[in-house]
């Protein structure tokens, strides 16, 4: 990233800048896409070979990786596993993590208190490590890595710390919006219930049979009713729900799984079978 005016490097207050107004920018709704774009374009940024945002899962007590940069470093990372980190390995996201202490290393390969997997498999030489607060909770690390010796300098750790809060927000975001969307879909749900309640069971099969396309006589048939009985029902049905005709009943029956539209298909299957 340069000066559009005279191609001298950015200075670190732009560069920052620029940063949180992209992501800001971001309008992936759900989480993990999210997270990967804000990971792609802060490794972009810092010249990092990979780029990972870690959320904290309670349950494993592990670092779980919820966005990782598309880089050949990255990919390398999820192919032998190390996407997750439990605490109990150690190393220096678990450290960040627990302490809550920015860390940088330009030399990874000499810590012996290094996962060993991140400098032998993945090459790892140099380490930026930041915690990731969501809503003032400790929630992960934000951890930049390359295979370059001295990659990073102090302007980086203080970039990325900075950037964290505004991924923090990004990340509150994405989350709230899952939760809405599994409230909605609750509520949702809950009303489909309600509706299917107001219906007898014999109302229910009426209505899966309207759905159908059979006829008030061969609903009849089939249930083993008269053609007046099924009319009478038909116009409870409607009046319960306050429909205010037949396919508008189909519909209401489709919608609710009283009727899928493979059913024929499948019903016609075994009416062939000997």
């Amino acid at each position: 990233m340069t000066s559009p005016l005279d191609g001298t490097p950015p200075s670190p207050r732009d560069r920052l800048l620029d940063t949180l107004e992209r992501l800001l920018a971001i309008q992936e709704p759900q989480l993990r896409p999210a997270l990967a774009e804000a990971c792609k374009m802060v490794a972009d940024v810092l010249g990092a070979d990979k780029l990972d945002i870690f959320l904290y899962e309670a349950p494993t007590q592990t670092l779980v990786a919820f966005g990782t940069s598309e880089t050949p470093m990255g990919i390398r990372q999820r192919a032998i596993g190390l996407h997750r980190q439990p605490l109990v390995n150690g190393g220096a996201a678990a450290t960040v993590f627990q302490t809550g202490r920015a860390h940088r290393t330009g030399r990874a390969d000499l810590d012996p208190e290094q996962i060993q997997g991140l400098v032998g498999a993945l090459g790892v030489r140099s380490e930026l490590d930041v915690p990731l607060d969501v809503q003032g909770e400790r929630r992960g690390v934000i951890h930049a890595a390359s295979a370059n010796v001295d990659a990073f300098s102090e302007d980086d750790l203080a970039f990325l710390s900075a950037v964290a809060t505004w991924i923090g927000m990004v990340t509150h975001r994405a989350e709230l919006v899952e939760q809405l969307a599994v409230e909605a879909e609750r509520r949702g749900s809950r009303r489909a219930a309600d509706e299917l309640s107001r219906l007898t069971p014999r109302q229910r099969e009426i209505a899966a049979a309207i759905a159908s396309g059979s006829t008030n006589e061969e609903i009849a048939e089939m249930l083993v009713l008269t053609p007046g009985t099924v009319a009478n029902h038909i116009e409870r049905i409607m009046r319960r729900l306050e429909l205010k005709n037949r396919t508008q009943v189909a519909v209401w029956a489709t919608e609710r799984g009283l009727y899928r539209s493979d059913q024929l298909a499948d019903d016609a299957d075994l009416a062939d079978e000997p």
